[in-house]
């Protein structure tokens, strides 16, 4: 059996593992079934073969050295720019990396989260560093960026179909939140922290319950967002620092027991809908 024919099988294989098509055992005797008479396939670094490095033309090496230094050069006199460059230089490298993730996302799964977190961590660095390199250190604009990448982030997550993404962009609007509380909750006791946030638990959750039977990925996402802020007004009350230390503690050992004693009692019910 040809090169070509090989890795399209092998391909193929790897699709029916992600898709559980069939059990991953079976999957993975057909991998050493097709592997063995190549064993060049199994290495990898960063998920392109070997064989595809040692057999690649000299012409692409220079490209990409010509595009390591370009971006170097960039970097180098970023502050420089004038703030609608600098926004536009990042927005196309934020993009550019996020086009390829979307494009490798069922060929090379690898590759694709490996380029979805870069243009996630570069959206947040590239905007953190624009708005200090250009003195907007205010509250408003750190809170506006940080909510702006959340939704960036959940967004992407949920075309992309990306559960952490989507994970990680309702964490930066919870944090979000969080800030807006934190200017308008004075005195931030105790049960203002409760009602502050335990009505946005519930909601979550019971939104992620409807939804998990038809889209089940942001169901999940949804559910673990609410069991997040079901412990988010002991979270943010300690790292105020509000004068109901001992109780906020109490607390929070009180809702991981109740936390721990429900997942024992549905056990049953969400592992059904985790795998």
């Amino acid at each position: 059996m040809d090169d070509e024919k090989r890795t399209a099988i092998i391909k193929e294989i790897e699709h029916w593992r992600r898709s559980k098509l069939l059990p991953a055992q079976y999957c993975d005797f057909l991998l050493n079934l097709y592997m063995e008479t190549g064993a060049d396939h199994s290495r990898r670094v960063l998920g392109i073969s070997t064989k595809s490095i040692r057999g690649s033309h000299w012409k692409f090496w220079v490209a990409a050295v010509v595009i390591i230094i370009v971006l170097s050069l960039t970097l180098l006199n970023f502050n420089s720019f004038g703030i609608s460059l600098q926004i536009g230089v990042s927005a196309v490298f934020v993009v550019s990396w996020y086009i390829i993730g979307f494009r490798q996302k069922e060929e090379q799964p690898f590759r694709a989260q490996l380029s979805t977190g870069i243009a996630s961590a570069s959206l947040i660095g590239f905007g953190v560093w624009i708005l200090y390199g250009n003195g907007l250190t205010a509250q408003l604009y750190i809170g506006s960026f940080v909510a702006l990448c959340g939704l960036v982030w959940l967004l992407v997550g949920l075309l992309g179909r990306t559960p952490l993404l989507q994970y990680c962009g309702w964490l930066a609007l919870l944090i979000t939140y969080g800030f807006v509380l934190s200017q308008r909750l004075e005195p931030a006791t105790w049960y203002k922290l409760q009602l502050a946030w335990l009505p946005l638990s519930f909601i979550l959750m019971w939104i992620g319950w409807l939804i998990q039977h038809r889209w089940k990925k942001p169901g999940l996402v949804l559910l673990l967002a609410g069991a997040t802020v079901w412990i988010a007004p002991e979270l943010f009350g300690l790292a105020w620092g509000t004068s109901a230390q001992q109780l906020l503690q109490l607390s929070l050992a009180g809702k991981v027991a109740a936390a721990g004693i429900a997942l024992f009692a549905y056990r049953k019910n969400w592992t059904e809908w985790v795998a």
